[in-house]
Parts: structure tokens; sequence; C-alpha cells
């Protein structure tokens, strides 16, 4: 059976459990600890600048930049005001020798940081956190003992473009294109795994399948929308990745899709897979005005797919039909969906697969625009644009960790942290530190008992 909530909402309530037994005058040390091995973290990576002329130790800028965002503050001379306004907080866990760098000074750095060791030092930070904090939780999303069948994780990968960050009169050709990033998201605990830039000259479909040679997806099931439905793409997760698949098909796939279109388009077979145990689903969704039908078939009824040899491990096809009933007019509107798997024909794992592909829309993408408005900053440097992206991302799952504690919203828990910088700071990295070093599961038992 699926678990309702996420290991991302067990442990912010866990963490709020904690949070309520710490007192501002018990975080003393902890969060030193933690900056101890941010600090350390960020200390191993490449400084390109020229020794003799730095002012400010790039240790220190990172920490500027990663407490701003913390704090509510997405443009560059946002941060650096916090960061002047707040200098004696922000003192007690960087040098700051020679006070604050510029918010010019700042950019300058964060385009020339490599991205790959600023996303590799972030990820190692949260995940350790997760796997350490998350022994405690359940192990696995979907269990079916019966069919032998587990499942850890969903993993949602989808490209995502900021808008405003084209050069309108730039000189290069890739000055003029908006900055295109890759994602891949863990749906379980909220993090985002990978986020590359997308070459200009290429697409998504290549980046996908090299980030999914990076990444261990063992029982995990990896989904994308119908760019990455490709033959290649299904190798890679498979035999690179260790995972499983579920990649959704369209005109792209042009034979694939009408063949597998017209197979569910007979209403003997849709009914052929109602009658069979396990294939079918159906949930039903009441809004103000409208109610959502959502019916899920999959079968792995598939010897007359001639291109089933070419797909890796092809094991199911699927079909997702949508159905919008307007409470007033009566009016019905019908959607169908359609999916190559490698996944068991078991429609209660299907629907949450293709369900939880939508958490990198919902809640990362959505979350990146509205929150941290990505897609209305004035920075136009796309390499700097990019990297402080990769903070926002760390700094979005610990305000998503945090969450249940505040009980508001994630911009109003940035705004929370920005007014009272001097008793917040402190008692969320007092939090990071625990959950890192995992004393969480000591705590949380000294907590029940």
């Amino acid at each position: 059976m699926a678990k309702k909530d996420t290991k991302l909402d067990h442990l912010s309530k866990s963490v709020h459990m904690l949070v309520e037994e710490i007192h501002i005058s018990e975080t003393e040390g902890l969060d030193r600890i933690f900056m101890d091995v941010y600090t350390r973290q960020a200390g191993m990576m490449t400084d390109s600048r020229q020794q003799s002329k730095v002012k400010h130790a790039l240790k220190d800028i990172l920490g500027i930049v990663f407490f701003g965002v913390l704090a509510g503050n997405d443009e560059w001379e946002d941060i650096y005001d916090f960061a002047v306004d707040e200098r004696e907080t922000l003192g007690n866990y960087l040098e700051l020798k020679n006070g604050i760098p510029s918010h010019d000074t700042m950019q300058r750095v964060f385009s020339i940081i490599r991205p790959d060791e600023l996303q590799d030092m972030l990820r190692e930070i949260l995940v350790q956190m997760v796997e350490m904090a998350g022994q405690h939780l359940d192990q696995y999303l979907y269990q079916n003992e019966e069919l032998d069948c587990y499942v850890h994780d969903i993993i949602a990968a989808d490209g995502k473009e900021t808008r405003h960050t084209a050069k309108k009169h730039g000189k290069e050709p890739e000055d003029l294109c908006n900055l295109n990033e890759f994602n891949v998201m863990s749906t379980e605990w909220g993090i985002c795994l990978s986020s590359t830039r997308i070459d200009e000259k290429t697409s998504e479909i290549p980046e996908m399948q090299a980030v999914m040679k990076s990444l261990d997806c063992r029982k995990c099931i990896v989904t994308a929308d119908a760019m990455n439905a490709q033959k290649e793409t299904a190798r890679v997760i498979v035999q690179e990745a260790h995972g499983d698949y579920c990649l959704a098909l369209k005109g792209n796939q042009k034979q694939a899709y009408e063949e597998i279109r017209d197979y569910f388009a007979c209403t003997d077979l849709l009914e052929n897979i109602r009658q069979k145990a396990g294939q079918y689903q159906s949930e039903t969704e009441e809004s103000t005005y409208t109610i959502a039908t959502r019916e899920y078939y999959i079968t792995d009824d598939i010897q007359w797919f001639e291109d089933r040899d070419r797909w890796e491990k092809l094991r199911t096809i699927g079909y997702e039909r949508k159905t919008i009933t307007n409470k007033e007019t009566g009016e019905r509107h019908k959607e169908g969906r359609y999916y190559l798997c490698s996944i068991r024909p078991i429609a209660e794992l299907f629907a949450i697969v293709v369900r939880r592909h939508w958490n990198i829309e919902n809640n990362l993408h959505w979350t990146l625009d509205v929150v941290f408005r990505e897609d209305s900053l004035g920075s136009k440097e796309k390499k700097a644009v990019h990297n402080l992206g990769l903070i926002r991302r760390f700094v979005m799952f610990i305000i998503k960790l945090m969450k249940a504690y505040y009980g508001r919203s994630m911009r109003r828990v940035r705004k929370t942290i920005g007014r009272k910088p001097e008793t917040e700071l402190p008692l969320i990295l007092a939090v990071l530190r625990v959950l890192y070093t995992n004393d969480l599961l000591d705590s949380i038992d000294k907590l029940a008992k």
C-alpha cells in the first residue's frame, strides 16, 4: 500500500516536535556546529580569483547569500542590504574580516563559481541530513509484498525556462536566450537532486540522459514529459541509473503514440482491463464548480506493440483518462494521457507515479517563480543566476522542513526569518545540526517518553 504523506511531511512534523523543546538559550553551540560543516564543505570549493587581490573569502560570500535568501531576499542588492543591517548576527557564523562585500562583488563571484561543485556541496549536505533523519520513517513509498513490488521514491524530471534572463542586445547568440535548466526532484523528500544548465545549442533530451547517468535510482521510478520519451533515455534510466520509468507519450513518438491511443480507444479492451484485479483505479475530486474524475488503466498486454523490444525493459502501457464535469451546466470535458512504463501492471502505483510527476511543476518550479520571484529578477548574468538558483533550491528544502513549526506559507516563513534573524537563524541552524548529526532519533525518543 502507498503512504499518504511524503517523507518530508513526516520529517517536518517531527521537527515541529523537536523545535517545541528547543529554547533559544539552548541553541548556543548547536547552530555553530552546522555552520562548521557548511564552512568546511565551502572551503573545498575552487576559488579561481587572484588570491592576492581577494578581500572576501568565498565561504563568507556563500554564507551571506545563503542567509540572505533564507531571510526573504531575492535580488543581489536586497541580499547586500540585509547583510549590512544584520552584520552583527551574521558575524556569529562568518568571519567577515573585511566587512560586507558589495552586491556587484557577490554577483561577480557567483558568476565564476563552478556550478557542479556548488551543487555537489549542497546536495551532499541535504542527502546526508535526510538519510540520517529519515531512518525512523517508513522505508517505502509503495510496497506490495504479494507482488514483490517495493518503491522508495518517485523521481520527477523536467526542464524550466527562467524568463527575463535574456539580454535584448546581447552580442553572442546564447545571450539572446533565456536561462534554461533541467531539474530532477525527489518527490518524497522535496529535494532538487540536480539542476543543470541546458546548453543553448542543444535541448533537454541529452541533458536528461547525462544527468541520469550520475544518479542512483534503485527502487525508484523516474517520470518525465513527452519530450523525454526517448529510447536512449529509457535505456539510461534502466541500465545506468538502475531505476524504472514512466514516460508520457505524445506526437514526438508519433507511431507509438497513435498505436497506444488506438488500443485504449477500444471499449472492449478497456472493459477487459477493468475486470482484471488491480489494473484499474478511479479517483474523484470535487471543487466549488467542478467534479474531476481520474481513471487509471495499466496493462502488460503489449505483445501486439511492434516497438516493444526497442524500449528497454518495457513492461506495461498506461492510460489516464480525466473527466471534468461543470456542476452548473453539466458540461463534460475529457482528456487522455498515455504512458510507456517499465513498472508492473498495478493501477494504484501507476496513479501515484502519474500524480507525483506534477510535484516538480507545483512544488518546485511554481515555488521558485512565486515564492522566490525567479521569473522577475533583474540579473542577466546566467551563470550567476543559475548558481543563485542552486542556493534557492537548498533554502527551499529548509523552509519546507520548518513549515509545520511556523504554520505559515513559505513566503511568510521567509519574512518571519527576515524580521527576526537574531532569534530565528540560531533556531533553524540548531535543527539542521540535529538532523545532520542524526540526533533526531534520540530527541524524538526522549520526547515520546
